[in-house]
């Protein structure tokens, strides 16, 4: 009795570790990838927010508002929610979880940046270190050094 109890503790035990040790990848549980997961909304330029930020918090409308100020940062900065596609380039860094096309002024909003706490965080981060007065190659190696290991 005593060893089919130490048996189970065991078991018990080492389920509740591994458990612990999967958390990375909650950062991004049920946050899915791609065009059929995200909004879009044309504006007519990087100053005018989209109207589906109207649904999300005052902080996430005023993350979406530093967008056109960190805009040529943010292009060059690597997003560490999962979402990169290098191959296609279809997420090709931060710049692409906020805004999925610049043309001709008009702007294509897209609310992946605002369905994900890591791409938020990321821009507020860049958004700090900016007026910080950092560096482009400061913000990113920061952004790399702290995000890094949370990619799913």
């Amino acid at each position: 009795m005593k060893r089919t109890r130490a048996i189970l503790f065991t078991f018990i035990l080492s389920g509740m570790l591994l458990a612990a040790c999967g958390g990375k990848e909650s950062a991004t549980a049920g946050h899915h990838h791609g065009a059929a997961s995200e909004r879009y909304e044309t504006t007519a330029s990087v100053s005018e927010m989209p109207k589906f930020l109207s649904s999300y918090t005052d902080n996430t409308q005023a993350t979406y508002a530093t967008v056109g100020e960190l805009e040529d940062i943010i292009k060059e900065i690597k997003c560490y929610c999962g979402c990169m596609d290098e191959e296609t380039g279809y997420h090709d860094s931060l710049h692409r979880c906020f805004i999925a096309e610049n043309k001709d002024g008009e702007v294509k909003w897209t609310d992946h940046g605002a369905q994900c706490g890591i791409c938020l965080t990321e821009l507020q981060d860049a958004k700090r270190l900016h007026d910080e007065g950092k560096s482009v190659d400061e913000i990113k190696q920061f952004i790399d050094n702290k995000y890094k290991g949370t990619e799913s």
